[in-house]
């Protein structure tokens, strides 16, 4: 065998494994358009990096038929990538959001550490229904002057509204209790073009969202309870990203 045919087959094998990967990581940890809008991006830049070339392309540079010790350098390889998977497994896995928390006008997007951050506990969310991450909205003063100071309140003592986890309820499954819900949706959407408005259909709820690494807005689709569409702050038809 080839060294070269000793690297495709290696490829193959690894993109194998990396497709099953992803798989996880696109349809539970980051699901709808989570992966592009969130954190997922930045560890799966090393899955890839070693998965799908380095493993391959130092199987290409040790590999000779017939080789003393060639079991051993491979045994080597193998062990060196199957570490480094799982690094960047761990990266994408600890930080996938494992709730979304719509506090008043905004979804947040958030994952273990700034639960831990803010010293609560995460393990709340296993109370909730549904898979992770949780669907979640913050109780608020029916009244909207009372709704608008506890957030004012919230964010002058350093106890931000969507990290209020005694204040934690399941997203309602009616589509009544939905709308509901998304009480400042009108509101937000006097912040938009109308161009970016033309583009929204009946079954969307519309919030701002917020996450380690975006800022914008979010469509909520309410029949499949997920974000469908983001909206950077720039507000351009450019700036879509659909599902």
């Amino acid at each position: 065998m080839s060294r070269w045919k000793a690297g495709a087959i290696h490829f193959l094998i690894s993109l194998a494994i990396f497709l099953g990967l992803l798989a996880v990581i696109l349809l539970l940890w980051y699901p709808g358009i989570l992966f592009s809008i969130d954190s997922g991006w930045a560890g799966l830049q090393l899955v890839i990096g070693v998965d799908l070339i380095a493993g391959p392309v130092l199987t290409m540079v040790v590999f000779k038929a017939g080789k003393k010790g060639l079991n051993f350098d491979l045994s080597c390889i193998a062990f060196f990538q199957a570490a480094c998977m799982a690094a960047g497994m761990w990266i994408i896995y600890s930080e996938r959001p494992i709730a979304l928390v719509l506090a008043y006008d905004t979804f947040y997007s958030i994952d273990t550490e700034e639960f831990l951050e803010y010293e609560r506990d995460p393990k709340i969310l296993e109370e909730f229904p549904g898979p992770y991450p949780k669907l979640i909205y913050i109780e608020l003063p029916e009244s909207e002057i009372a709704a608008q100071i506890a957030t004012i309140r919230a964010q002058f003592i350093g106890d931000p509204l969507y990290i209020q986890t005694e204040n934690y309820r399941a997203m309602p499954d009616s589509l009544d209790g939905l709308r509901s819900t998304f009480r400042a949706e009108e509101s937000t959407r006097l912040g938009v073009s109308e161009d970016v408005l033309d583009q929204l259909d009946e079954s969307c709820l519309f919030s701002k969202f917020i996450s380690a690494v975006a800022n914008g807005f979010v469509c909520f689709e309410t029949k499949g309870r997920t974000l469908s569409k983001f909206y950077s702050n720039i507000i351009a038809p450019a700036a879509i990203a659909e599902e």
